[in-house]
């Protein structure tokens, strides 16, 4: 169903810790602490999504995303183009 290049890891500069995150076409979730809880919160990702008929937009005549955040998301936005040589602004 999905690809473990789905899940990613970067340094944070505020902490100096690792930080998870998974894409999917609606963006990239996170952070987590672990690759752990990142995959666990994308096998949750995927079964709201199978659970809801939710093709993300593949069939033709489909209407935009309504995506809420589970209760235990960070609801912090990883914005890749506000980073520059790893640090953010």
């Amino acid at each position: 169903m999905f690809r473990t290049a789905r899940i990613f890891n970067q340094l944070s500069t505020e902490t100096g810790l690792n930080e998870w995150f998974f894409m999917a076409r609606e963006g990239v979730f996170g952070p987590y602490p672990s690759k752990e809880l990142a995959l666990k919160y994308l096998n949750d990702f995927v079964e709201r999504k199978i659970k809801a008929a939710d093709d993300c937009g593949r069939s033709a005549g489909s209407h935009q995303l309504s995506l809420t955040p589970l209760e235990h998301e960070n609801p912090k936005i990883y914005d890749p183009s506000k980073r520059k040589k790893g640090l953010d602004d």
